[in-house]
């Protein structure tokens, strides 16, 4: 029978109801009041006309908040006459449903149910209805004394190369009726490494998804039978012994070895570290890494749509980034930023939002779409700095989201204010929860850069008054970038985030051995009175006595004009010489600009290839290496450089084009003075177009020692340049 087609009767209230079939039409009669979380039963009596058709059935169903449907069948046919009808959909009980399957778990979110009448006959006959109701019923798989077991244990190959993901599957029982809940249910794996470490994985509620394209939006639904994945992902060669641990709630206990997982290759280690030698940037595997690219927050951006006036995005999920991820790549990005918000990825959120079910339970369909975001991030050689928590979630004076939060006591949460998720013990279980969950699904995964634990953290609280709330932040991210690092088995680099420009970041968190990455904006009106450049407020950050007192990766992944942009001229000027401002000031990476869909839709991506061209095969890693300054014979060119012994990486700007974008200068006889004490020798000079990152001249110089003077070719705009000594 199908179930898409279906009269629903409403408004039905307890006691006797004359039903009109609307045969071959499904005829539904909820119970009023809905249906107890869990298995239920459902009771009622039905009086069947003699004019009923000879081919009257009828089931029982129940549905969640979001439309999934579960059913069961009644057998045989309701022949005239009386029926006492007692139908239970349990844990054990033969129920049809969605791709997702019947377990406690879908029972646990089914809250509507009723019985339906199906026929293939054409009637209108009135069926009597009487006392309809539905009660909670313990379940064997709830309630029962059998002993646990693990069934459908589903090991992938047990021969992988290093740094390749291997994963095993399992279906407990009991299953858990909330999978996410390690009081219920847990499982882990233990791997005994070659080099003698143990490491201990996590398993997580895993339902199987599939996508399709409807147009204008992806489609996500259940495509199989719910489980519990545990991930691994080993970076040493050799022979490694597993051994899975399962726990219930009321205490059981399984433990069993597994076959050892050999592993092919060399020793790798694929995840972003701050780099051993100079902490103020990145390497991978020892390698220098140097981020380049946007934030690519979400699909689309209402503010990009309502001030640059592009067009939004379609909400495509998957597909809208694997589109993005294929176009921004081969300009030469490598680094993107993600949100996990509730209009984007996140897991949580009010009950009442599509695919969300309040505290303590996930979004499978957004989760699902994380896997195929990071997958397709890392097929395209892209990191993604991963934001948790967006601020507007803890908000109630900027983009407040706090209305519609799951942890608001008006719907339903336990918290009265935001800076209670700071301090409520409650919280504090909720949000271990979800970091059990998303470093046990995602930690493995060599696409994250880092875990940003909050965007613009300075706006979070109920009002304007951070003095109050900065304790509060230091306490929480200090505890919070313990955990994570607890809950992180590959170690991946913990971050936070202030709003506006550096000025905001505030110390007390800033200096927590725990927060290994500091992420902030470039925000800034350069017509204001006293206003700065984007250069100059870069120049400003690195400073000693600002953020480069802390010696950690500085890292700016917010940019372009003001919070709500900025007239075109300025946003390419600042687009082009961004990254450019970013690598002589010494930032671990180039900054984000944040209007992505302005950089989409208009083609814009040619300073990632400039920068990337230039960057090829330079190495910014050295304690002795600094921003250093140089000057000019024009007051409004502004010259620095990345110095290093042997090495300058220099840079020339013309600020009045950074300012606003306006029709720049022809600059042809710049003179630009490195320094006045520079050691004799020979070197090689190359000039490089900053817009393309192509060499325009190269040249030696045989420098005599003292003042080094170096003359650039005619330029506009900017220029780059590369001084080595031979």
């Amino acid at each position: 029978m199908a179930t898409v087609s279906l009269l629903v009767v409403s408004g039905l209230q307890l006691g006797a109801v004359d039903l009109a079939l609307r045969a071959p039409l499904a005829t539904l009669m909820p119970v009023p009041g809905g249906c107890p979380p869990g298995a239920v039963e459902l009771l009622a009596s039905v009086e069947v006309p003699p004019d009923a058709p000879a081919d009257l059935g009828v089931g029982a169903y129940v549905r969640d908040q979001h439309g999934r449907w579960w059913q069961r069948l009644e057998p045989g046919l309701l022949r005239p006459g009386s029926h006492h009808l007692r139908l239970q959909l349990g844990a054990d009980d033969a129920v049809d449903g969605p791709g997702a399957g019947w377990t406690p778990t879908s029972a646990a979110t089914a809250n509507q149910g009723g019985l339906f009448f199906w026929s293939a006959t054409a009637s209108q006959a009135l069926v009597r209805v009487d006392d309809l109701r539905a009660r909670a019923v313990v379940s064997a798989a709830s309630g029962d004394s059998r002993p646990p077991r693990l069934a459908e244990l589903t090991l992938e190959p047990l021969s992988v190369v290093s740094g390749t993901r291997w994963s095993l599957h399992v279906r407990p029982q009991p299953f858990p009726i909330n999978p996410y809940a390690a009081s219920e249910f847990t499982v882990e794996l233990m791997v005994q490494r070659p080099d003698g470490l143990e490491e201990r994985l996590v398993g997580f509620y895993d339902q199987p998804m599939r996508s399709s394209d409807g147009g204008d939006r992806e489609l996500v639904e259940p495509h199989g039978r719910a489980q519990f994945t545990v991930r691994y992902r080993p970076r040493v060669p050799g022979i490694h012994h597993l051994r899975l641990e399962a726990s219930w709630n009321h205490g059981s206990t399984l433990r069993s070895a597994l076959p050892d997982l050999v592993v092919s290759g060399a020793a790798v280690d694929p995840y972003v570290r701050v780099a051993a030698q100079d902490p103020r940037f990145f390497s991978v595997d020892g390698a220098f890494f140097w981020p380049v690219g946007p934030n690519l927050r979400s699909v689309t951006d209402p503010r990009s749509v309502a001030n640059l006036h592009t067009a939004p995005t379609p909400l495509r999920g998957t597909f809208a980034y694997e589109a993005y991820f294929a176009r921004l790549s081969v300009s030469g990005v490598n680094t993107v930023e993600i949100w996990l918000s509730a209009w984007n990825l996140a897991l949580e959120w009010r009950r009442e939002w599509p695919g969300y079910h309040g505290l303590g339970r996930y979004h499978e369909g957004h989760a699902w779409q994380l896997d195929q975001i990071l997958d397709s991030a890392w097929r395209h050689g892209i990191r993604v700095n991963l934001a948790v928590n967006n601020h507007g979630q803890a908000s109630g004076w900027v983009d407040s989201e706090w209305r519609d939060s799951p942890f608001n006591k008006t719907n339903g949460g336990p918290l009265r204010s935001p800076e209670e998720l700071m301090t409520s013990s409650i919280a504090r279980v909720q949000q271990e929860q979800v970091r059990r969950y998303l470093t046990a699904r995602y930690a493995d995964h060599p696409a994250i850069l880092a875990w940003k634990l909050w965007t613009e953290l300075d706006f979070v609280g109920e009002q304007r008054r951070q003095s109050l709330v900065e304790p509060l932040l230091a306490e929480w991210h200090d505890d919070a970038a313990k955990r994570w690092k607890a809950a992180d088995p590959y170690d991946h680099l913990v971050t936070t985030h202030w709003s506006s420009n550096w000025t905001h970041v505030q110390s007390t968190v800033a200096a927590l051995p725990g927060i290994e990455v500091l992420c902030f904006n470039a925000y800034h009106d350069p017509a204001k009175r006293g206003g700065e450049v984007l250069a100059q407020l870069f120049d400003q950050s690195v400073t000693k006595r600002a953020l480069g007192q802390y010696r950690k990766p500085l890292l700016c992944t917010e940019y372009g004009g003001q919070f709500d942009g900025c007239p075109a001229p300025q946003m390419e000027a600042e687009h082009a010489s961004g990254p450019w401002c970013g690598l002589v000031c010494g930032l671990s990476g180039a900054p984000l600009l944040w209007w992505y869909e302005w950089i989409d839709q208009g083609e814009r991506t040619a300073p990632y290839t400039a920068i990337t061209r230039f960057m090829q095969g330079e190495d910014l890693r050295d304690p002795r290496a600094e921003s250093a300054g140089m000057t000019t014979s024009e007051p409004h060119v502004w010259a620095r450089g990345w110095s290093r012994p042997g090495r300058l990486l220099g840079y020339l700007l013309d600020l009045r084009w950074q300012a606003d974008g306006s029709a720049p200068a022809l600059h042809s006889a710049t003179s630009v003075t490195v320094g006045k004490q520079i050691p004799a020798g020979a070197m090689t000079l190359s000039w490089w177009d900053a817009d393309t990152g192509v060499v325009l001249s190269s040249h030696a110089v045989d420098h005599a020692g003292g003042l080094l003077e170096i003359a650039p070719p005619a330029w506009r705009r900017h220029l780059a340049f590369k001084l080595q000594r031979r």
